[in-house]
């Protein structure tokens, strides 16, 4: 058995990927409705790149699974990323195939930037 697996790192990358997806959705969907030269587009980016970095570290053939997000009934992007940095922590970031030092610096940024434009 995969020990990743068994300790349930896929499901956790798999969760942060989603999250960091669901947050992306959302800023960009912000982002439509802002001024061209909104600082919401670099977030949208910068979410949206850091969703495809978790993604791809999971493997090819691994499917999403469902998050629920501590009952919030629509959560804003910056508890999306909060959430998503709050399942980091138990991962094995020694690993150097994981990456995961880098998922956590990334997701710390985003959500400095998020609070400051106000999320």
């Amino acid at each position: 058995m995969d020990t990743l697996n068994a300790d349930g790192t896929w499901d956790r990358l798999g969760s942060i990927a989603l999250l960091r997806h669901q947050a992306a959705t959302q800023v960009w969907s912000d982002a439509d409705r802002a001024a061209a030269d909104s600082p919401l587009h670099d977030l949208g980016l910068g979410v949206y790149l850091a969703h495809s970095q978790a993604s791809a570290l999971l493997p090819e053939d691994y499917e999403l699974p469902d998050v629920e997000v501590d009952e919030l009934e629509e959560p804003t992007p910056l508890q999306l990323l909060t959430e998503a940095e709050e399942l980091t922590r138990p991962l094995p970031l020694h690993r150097p195939d994981l990456h995961g030092s880098q998922l956590v610096v990334d997701l710390c940024d985003l959500i400095r930037e998020a609070r400051g434009l106000g999320y």
